[in-house]
């Protein structure tokens, strides 16, 4: 043994920054930061987050991070990125890239996202796949590679999961989501388990200007979480939405503009103890528009 402190690469000022966040992250425990053991799932796509994070129901593109059985119904291709700056923390930025890419039949999307700055990080890799079993019923699967990463002696680690989820379009204005991330319980370190999560909601369409999402979260280790919101469409390519969150309180705001095949949207958070966390999201769609699926001119 060298006798060396396993603590001598860090700068006291940068240990006290990685403790201080690892305890925030272990401790706040959010709809949209959804957490396990200390390890949180980050979700992107303003439109989902404006309506309470409840996006399990809406087969629009960012079904690739909330239910893989969306892909489904996703006829072109498409590629989209988020990003965050949680409570206004820089230190708590995050960021995700995704693509579909359609094939026959289904589409295949392609996903990572990460969360953290350069002392601390963790970053999620997923491949996914998903297709319409029948016109009113599709599923879709993803495999990921998580990684976690803290500067100094502390080194990173790796863990792979599964996630799924189907899409039930009983009648033309509803459609019912389910999705489970982690089925298996794998672990990132020896006694720290990635969340395992069930969530389910509906999306209904009230006539063609308002659309009504609700929705339950269950993570296995946690209460669960209720979550909904409402989308209003007055014009074609502009939409406002708002929703909410529970365990804890999350109020949720946004606005969403598309013009041919660009969609952006911001969204607005405030968590009951933590503050406001500012969300902004783009994406380009390669191809006209999508048929089969609720009008999402301005879903992105």
């Amino acid at each position: 043994m060298t006798g060396k402190h396993p603590y001598t690469r860090f700068e006291p000022s940068k240990l006290h920054r990685v403790i201080l966040l690892a305890v925030l992250l272990a401790c706040v425990f959010t709809p949209c930061k959804r957490v396990s053991a200390g390890f949180p799932v980050e979700q992107p796509g303003s439109r989902a987050i404006a309506l309470g994070y409840s996006g399990v129901s809406i087969p629009d593109a960012w079904s690739l991070f909330y239910n893989q059985a969306g892909l489904g119904y996703q006829e072109y291709a498409w590629i989209g990125v988020h990003h965050e700056n949680r409570f206004i923390t820089p230190e708590l930025s995050f960021s995700a890239l995704g693509s579909i890419i359609p094939v026959r039949p289904g589409s295949l999307g392609i996903s990572i996202k990460r969360l953290g700055f350069s002392q601390f990080s963790q970053t999620k890799l997923g491949l996914a796949y998903g297709m319409k079993l029948m016109p009113t019923l599709s599923a879709g699967v993803q495999l990921n590679v998580h990684h976690v990463y803290i500067a100094g002696e502390y080194g990173s680690t790796a863990a792979f999961t599964a996630e799924g989820g189907i899409l039930y379009i009983p009648f033309p204005d509803l459609t019912v989501g389910l999705h489970i991330l982690n089925p298996t319980r794998s672990k990132i370190l020896r006694d720290e388990r990635i969340p395992t999560i069930v969530d389910f909601g509906l999306a209904y369409t009230l006539g063609e200007r308002v659309l009504l999402t609700v929705g339950v979260e269950k993570n296995i280790d946690e209460k669960q979480s209720f979550k909904g919101g409402v989308e209003y469409t007055p014009l074609p390519n502009l939409a406002f939405r708002i929703g909410m969150a529970t365990n804890p309180s999350l109020m949720c705001f946004g606005i969403g503009y598309s013009k041919g095949p660009i969609q952006i949207s911001a969204a607005f958070t405030r968590h009951e103890y933590m503050g406001y966390t500012p969300h902004f999201t783009a994406a380009y769609q390669f191809g006209g528009k999508k048929k089969g699926l609720p009008d999402d001119s301005a879903d992105q």
